[in-house]
């Protein structure tokens, strides 16, 4: 077998070696300085690595009794020469150079031959072979090969570098996420507690105000019923904090009962009315004349979804206008309810964005804010559940129209778990 083949023999081994990943690094680099030795034909060869800035270590070598073995950098040795000057260095170089060889009794031949490891402009360590099997010299074509196994090194030496710097970023990584997982546990135990504990006093206020209502006449009447009004909406933005935590948990299931369309339009109207009042609206129902098939379904959750679609649409309608409410069905399939307000209109850049959790949209150009942040993200979860669909349709200038479609068929409800507390 010609050099060439053996050389390239001996560098498809070494690769092999070096893509090793269950082999430590220090194994891989015995394992390269084995094939050195068996290729150059010598019996003595090591590999000595930079070890901080004063010194130089053994990592691998023929004799193992030598690997640990530590060589200051400041000691005349042909090896510290090797470092200091980034050249290679054999017999005959070092009279030429005036360095002394440290030899050992156990060395028999006088040849050696030492070539730096460099990697970006920088000595890191050195081969250093010497016992050559037959002649006692190493021939220029092997003063090359030395040189080529090196490059390899560096090869080896880089890719342990970047596995130890991945290790490291792993375990900072692993570390952190457990943190993270730790502190959103706080946070959402911290979350679903405090919103618990907000439906207590809502719920006295809402009592004493009830209380308040039957004493009071004329004009402070009307700031009793605007205050039951806004605790009713503080009311259902709590009560869609919980369910959407619920909902992303899985537990959603739904309390079907028969459900009036015509009824649930008419209860979510008569809860937001001194609300529509209060900004003088018009609340306009909207049926077909046909009679309108009723649907199974969960009557808390669909009468929260209508409410926080008319709610929107009062609060971003102007004084005075007027809001349609309605629904209509098809071919006693589906069911379709809506809301059509006079505000200023949904871009079509929003539209799919508005119904995820905690969106808001403040553009600059006209000043004015999309989405209510959880209203619509608890209508897309419950509509859903249900097997239906959700939407707004909307020029972006004037008014937007939000609906959602539900089956009448029940079988085509999702099936999710829901407990509520």
């Amino acid at each position: 077998m010609s050099h060439q083949c053996m050389l390239c023999d001996v560098l498809i081994r070494m690769t092999a070696i070096i893509n090793e990943i269950r082999l430590p690094f220090e194994k891989k680099l015995d394992a390269i300085l084995r094939e050195i030795a068996s290729c150059m034909r010598v019996d003595k060869a090591s590999i000595m690595l930079r070890t901080g800035r004063s010194s130089l270590r053994v990592v691998a070598s023929t004799n193992p009794d030598i690997v640990g073995m530590l060589q200051r950098l400041s000691d005349n040795t042909p090896s510290t020469w090797v470092i200091r000057n980034k050249k290679p260095l054999s017999t005959d170089l070092a009279t030429m150079y005036e360095v002394i060889p440290r030899r050992f009794s156990h060395y028999r031949g006088e040849a050696f031959y030492i070539v730096p490891i460099i990697n970006r402009k920088k000595a890191i360590g050195v081969i250093s072979v010497t016992d050559r099997i037959g002649d006692d010299r190493f021939t220029p074509e092997d003063r090359q090969t030395l040189l080529t196994f090196a490059g390899h090194i560096i090869t080896a030496i880089d890719n342990n570098r970047l596995a130890t710097s991945l290790s490291k970023s792993h375990a900072v990584l692993k570390r952190q996420n457990k943190e993270l997982a730790r502190l959103e546990h706080l946070r959402t135990e911290l979350f679903n507690m405090l919103i618990h504990d907000l439906k207590g006093p809502l719920s006295e206020i809402v009592a004493h105000l009830d209380i308040l209502s039957y004493m009071l006449h004329s004009e402070p009447l009307t700031y009793i019923e605007t205050a039951k009004s806004a605790c009713d909406t503080m009311q259902r933005m709590v009560s869609n904090l919980l369910d959407i935590a619920r909902m992303e948990e899985g537990e959603l299931q739904l309390i079907y009962e028969p459900l009036s369309p015509r009824e649930l339009i008419k209860e979510a109207i008569a809860r937001l009315l001194v609300s529509g009042k209060a900004k003088e609206l018009s609340l306009i129902e909207q049926y077909p004349e046909y009679d309108i098939p009723s649907i199974a379904g969960d009557r808390d959750l669909l009468l929260r979804v209508l409410q926080n679609l008319l709610s929107n649409a009062i609060q971003y309608s102007p004084h005075g206008a007027t809001i349609t409410i309605g629904c209509q069905s098809s071919h006693d399939k589906h069911i379709e309810f809506f809301v059509q307000d006079a505000g200023p209109g949904v871009p079509e850049a929003y539209q799919n964005a508005i119904f995820e959790k905690y969106t808001r949209f403040h553009p600059k150009s006209d000043g004015r804010v999309y989405s209510v942040g959880l209203g619509l993200a608890f209508c897309k979860m419950v509509v859903s559940a249900h097997g239906g669909s959700i939407g707004v349709q909307s020029n972006g200038v004037n008014g937007s129209k939000f609906y959602f479609i539900l089956p009448c068929d029940r079988s085509q409800h999702q099936s999710v778990k829901f407990h509520r507390r």
